[in-house]
């Protein structure tokens, strides 16, 4: 098992070095020393590979590096190729290992530090700078650039930076984003995210032709304007989308702009103040973006938070609801066997006691009788229970209301009553109970008109419900007669007597919203609410954990 194991280890490492020199030898020709794409390859391999795997990289770069040198030795010398023979992994190890050490990248699996990611990749492209202004001294005066060195040595900073900036974050999302088996749903999710839209239809475009006028252009104000209006549409992308909407842009647009510049070959000092304001913007995109990122986040967070919390809401009001169905039912039953126990104690009694109905104990007893059915009326109606919601509106309300004086009616329209879920329904009739008392505790409120109405828009239902009271002078005097009634309204529908505030939370949990108006002589509450959907309730519950972390 163990010479298995190591054989596959050395397997491993071969590929690795394999891998890694046909791809420095690939990316050659589009390599350029103010583009220099390797540092890019260099660093996201040194970021990402375990440790176990360097000295594959370090062997793979020095053999394809020597390679390259080895074809310059005519042209450039002895003394500048055995300089550049030195791989330039060699000095950028040591910065990438004490960062992933002391100030990680990934503190974890699925996590990234974007600060931490930035200020590895500024000390990488200073050892790369070190190591390349070291060999240009040695240069033949004849190939090498008339520049001191110090403004070449800033060429040198910028050049691995920029090539860095465009390489790393595509690496660092795969990291981040790639799960084992769902390459199709992933790449199907990234076609139809809003990221991918926003940059083909806007970003891409804007970018090729500023790029285009800021190379070509003849006037330097031109070139000037060219190249800020670019990070327009990059700084918009950023806001919108968070710090991959700043990896995307920036990577365009250093793209565009290192090839623009390689086929025309206008290498310029015009060409390194814009690789400054490119190197600027874009870091200061990616320190954007981070906190963008860090906020959507935050939005997601409390999103999923208000999504449980709606759903724990849910959860116990149905719940409560069914304890009180089942309250309900045991309390008819313990009414049923009272009535039985008084018939049967009525029919021996009246052998002994005649006229025993006017007796006050015999009163207490049927009067027990009577209170134990209207309480389990209050908490569950027998019509809701058997019939379901409508005719709990047109009987069992409409009983309470009759016995208060109340004039009451009711409209029904609509459809997909019967597949909401049994929590919705509950909620809209103790809205509805909740409202009509509200509505009937003023004195003048005579009428009560109750519009109920079932819907379903974008394959998501809803219910729509309007309490109207009509407020009359004339009632007042109905209403005192009734007085008594009208106080026990609360009891007989189960209401607790709501206040608006109160109401509001209450339709909101079902994603709803409540509104009181006062027309002319009247009282009108509205309340809308939502079916929740089966998939919302998985997502709620089995949500994804989120995948990104900034600091």
């Amino acid at each position: 098992m163990g010479k298995v194991f190591q054989r596959n280890e050395w397997l491993a490492q071969i590929g690795v070095a394999v891998g890694y020199a046909l791809l420095y030898l690939a990316t050659s020709p589009i390599s350029t020393s103010h583009w220099p794409i390797h540092a890019g390859l260099r660093f996201a391999c040194l970021l990402l590979f375990p440790y176990r795997y360097w000295t594959a990289l370090l062997i793979g770069e020095a053999v394809s590096n020597g390679y390259e040198v080895y074809t310059c030795l005519d042209t450039l010398g002895l003394a500048w190729v055995l300089v550049r023979a030195i791989p330039p992994i060699l000095p950028t190890m040591p910065v990438v290992w004490w960062c992933r050490t002391k100030m990680p990248p990934f503190p974890a699996k699925h996590v990234v530090d974007i600060k931490a990611l930035i200020i590895c990749i500024l000390l990488s492209s200073a050892a790369g700078m070190i190591y390349s202004t070291a060999a240009y001294p040695l240069l033949p005066d004849a190939v090498r650039p008339s520049l001191p060195i110090a403004v070449a040595a800033i060429g040198f900073f910028l050049g691995p930076y920029l090539a860095i900036l465009s390489v790393v974050p595509w690496a660092v999302m795969a990291k981040l984003d790639y799960r084992p088996g769902q390459l199709r749903e992933q790449g199907r999710r990234i076609l139809a995210s809003k990221l991918f839209l926003d940059t083909i239809a806007l970003l891409v475009p804007a970018v090729v032709i500023l790029s285009w006028l800021g190379a070509v252009g003849k006037d330097q104000q031109v070139k000037e304007v060219a190249s800020v209006a670019m990070f327009l549409p990059m700084a918009w992308l950023t806001l919108k989308h968070g710090w991959r909407a700043a990896a995307v842009s920036s990577t365009l647009a250093i793209t565009v702009f290192s090839l623009s510049i390689s086929i025309l070959g206008d290498f310029d000092s015009v060409t390194y103040v814009t690789q400054v304001c490119l190197a600027i913007c874009a870091t200061s995109l990616f320190a954007l973006g981070a906190r963008i990122s860090a906020q959507l986040i935050q939005e997601q967070k409390e999103r999923l938070s208000a999504m449980n919390v709606q759903r724990l809401a849910r959860q116990t009001m149905q719940a409560g609801e069914l304890r009180m169905r089942k309250t309900s039912q045991a309390l008819e039953y313990l009414a049923g066997t009272l009535h039985v126990n008084n018939s049967r104690l009525l029919e021996q009694m009246r052998r002994i006691v005649p006229n025993i109905e006017s007796h006050a104990f015999y009163k207490q007893a049927v009067a027990t009788q009577t209170q134990v059915y209207r309480l389990a009326e209050s908490m569950h109606p027998v019509a809701w229970r058997d019939r379901g919601l409508p005719a709990a509106l047109n009987e069992t309300v409409a009983r309470a209301l009759d016995e208060a004086g109340i004039a009451y009616r009711c409209e029904i329209t609509g459809r997909g009553f019967t597949r909401m879920a049994p929590s919705v329904l509950t909620a809209t009739y103790r809205v509805i109970c909740e409202a009509i008392v509200y509505a009937t505790s003023r004195l003048a409120c005579n009428r009560v008109r109750l519009v109920l109405r079932g819907g379903e828009t974008h394959g998501r239902r809803w219910v729509v419900l309007r309490v109207e009271g009509v407020l009359e002078d004339t009632g007042v005097a109905n209403a005192v007669f009734y007085s008594e009634e009208r106080q026990r309204l609360a009891a007989k529908l189960g209401a607790s007597t709501l206040e608006l505030p109160e109401l509001r939370d209450h339709v909101s949990i079902f994603d709803g919203v409540l509104h009181m108006r006062t027309p002319r002589d009247k009282l009108r509450l509205t309340a809308m609410l939502h079916d929740v959907p089966q998939e919302a309730q998985m997502s709620a519950t089995t949500s994804a954990p989120l995948r990104l972390w900034v600091k």
